[in-house]
């Protein structure tokens, strides 16, 4: 073999594995962002559902007392 196509064999390897680590890297920061997105755009409507099924039990004690 000659030395230059060695060297371009090793080049064209080398970039298809930093190819293949940049895009497998960008997939995950992908999926973490839209985790991120989920669960900021659900937490209020849980929060609400949760308000909903479970509301607070008020007492006469929870009130505020008047002023003699």
């Amino acid at each position: 073999m000659n030395k230059s196509t060695l060297n371009f064999w090793l080049l064209f390897i080398i970039s298809l594995v930093i190819s293949a680590l940049a895009v497998s890297v960008f997939i995950k920061v992908l999926k973490l962002i839209i985790y991120v997105i989920l669960v900021l755009a659900l937490a209020p409507v849980v929060y609400l559902l949760l308000k909903l099924i479970l509301p607070g039990r008020k007492t006469k004690d929870d009130k505020l007392k008047t002023r003699d």
